[in-house]
């Protein structure tokens, strides 16, 4: 993209900050309108939008026309994830497997992302530097015609075979880029049908179920007199409901910084601080990827025998045994591997877990599931610039201290939530219910008129 858009890393990076800001926004243009409206509609529409916006994307000519394009694809991308979210697990709310069918969802989701890189490799190719032909032209000073060489013989002729030869490695080289530039675009379009498939999927879902695209909300019974004591009590009741929500905010918005920096600053810190070559850093990484595909993997069968909530205290367990492994790494630097291996394991099945747990206690509104995106999406828009701002300018051992006090506050909030909810549960199904109650089921209707 550097060359399709002339530009450079410091400025592509921006990119991501776009990209992070649309997502957030997706999410919660998702908690505003999913529960109003059609789902399969509302899904094919958001898969269409992020298709067309990563085809756009690799065919933009300008930084500003990528950003906005990007900061689209986050749009969807959002929305898309909070929306499947409340989805499957309403899908499958009564099911007798809806625990592993969840489970295998995030399964192939991780093995997609696996094969990603796959798909895009024959699309990419290996540019070269624009000066190849090396210390030739270091034998002329600046513009001058006369350029000096080791022998004295070496005159204006020579010259012009090396301008020659320039010139056709000039020639070479644009052509060679022109190409990878295609090949990179072929990229963008490639994936970008792919999805544009998926979105057929549920346009053909949308039209075979017939339903209308907005839902009808049910008529609120108003008390025009109510008592001091019902209005006390439904302040009561908005707190404990906020108070909940905020805390299923925060834990993902913790849940992010725990599997977020190690993505973005395990390279890194392998190379900087421990001196490692970048092969013996990559071996890290696809040892941390391994383990997390694997651990999801192997959470489709564990879902069938432990509770939600059990497979998530163990998994805060292992990942804070892991960060905290860390802190002796400058001593024993083989415990990265140890680290790799737990944290990528110990967050795996953490985020359906989570997903599974909160849906035995409420239902899975897009509200809800709005919540927990966002949360995430602001936890992955400030932890990585945090540690990114102290790990230059202080140590690398400073993503170490961060993710041990993450973990520690992501077990101890966790604690909380969990007495919490088992003080309240009764309180936050009915309230839930009810709410989801208020809206009418339109297929119901037209079932009931026919």
């Amino acid at each position: 993209m550097e060359y399709i858009l002339n530009s450079n890393t410091h400025i592509l990076a921006f990119a991501f900050t776009s990209h992070s800001i649309g997502y957030t926004i997706g999410g919660i243009i998702c908690g505003i309108i999913y529960d109003h409206a059609n789902k399969e509609f509302l899904f094919s529409l958001s898969v269409m939008t992020e298709a067309s916006m990563i085809i756009v994307s690799g065919f933009c000519g300008h930084i500003v026309a990528f950003l906005v394009s990007m900061s689209l694809v986050g749009v969807a991308m959002g929305f898309i994830d909070t929306a499947g979210q409340s989805y499957c697990v309403n899908l499958w709310v009564n099911h007798r497997f809806k625990e592993p069918i969840l489970q295998a969802v995030h399964a192939i989701w991780s093995l997609a992302a696996t094969i990603g890189p796959f798909v895009i490799r024959p699309f990419l190719v290996e540019l070269h530097s624009k000066n190849p032909i090396g210390n030739t032209s270091s034998n002329c000073s600046g513009s001058s015609d006369i350029c000096s060489g080791p022998e004295d013989g070496y005159n204006s002729s020579s010259v012009t075979d090396v301008t020659d030869l320039s010139s056709i490695v000039d020639k070479f080289q644009s052509t060679e880029l022109m190409a990878g530039i295609d090949l990179a675009r072929y990229a963008y379009l490639t994936i970008g049908l792919i999805t544009f498939i998926s979105g057929i999927l549920f346009y053909i879902l949308y039209f075979y179920y017939c339903n209308p695209v907005l839902l009808i909300a049910a008529p609120k019974e108003h008390n025009k007199h109510p008592s001091m004591k019902t209005k006390s009590k439904r302040q009561r009741e908005r707190l404990l409901l906020l108070v909940f929500l905020f805390m299923l905010f925060m834990f993902y918005y913790l849940y992010i910084y725990i599997e977020g920096i190690p993505i973005a600053y395990f390279t890194a810190f392998v190379i900087k601080y421990l001196n490692w070559s970048v092969h013996h850093s990559t071996l890290v990484m696809v040892v941390f990827y391994g383990m997390h595909c694997l651990g999801r993997i192997i959470g489709i069968p564990l879902s069938m025998v432990l509770r939600p909530r059990t497979m998530v205290i163990m998994n805060l367990v292992l990942t804070s045994i892991a960060y905290f492994l860390l802190l002796f790494v400058h001593a024993f630097d083989w415990v990265i591997w140890i680290s790799a291996v737990l944290s990528g394991y110990g967050m795996s099945s953490t985020f359906a877990a989570m997903v599974l747990w909160v849906s035995e206690i409420v239902p899975l509104t897009g509200r809800v599931a709005a919540v927990l995106l966002v949360g995430g999406s602001f936890g992955g828009m400030t932890g990585p610039l945090l540690v990114g701002q102290l790990f230059e300018a202080v140590s690398p051992m400073w993503m170490v201290y961060i993710l041990c006090v993450a973990s520690m506050l992501h077990i101890a909030l966790f604690a909380i939530l969990f007495i919490f909810v088992g003080k309240q549960k009764k309180f936050l199904s009915e309230n839930f219910s009810s709410k989801q109650h208020e809206e009418i089921n339109l297929n119901d209707i037209s079932n009931q008129d026919i």
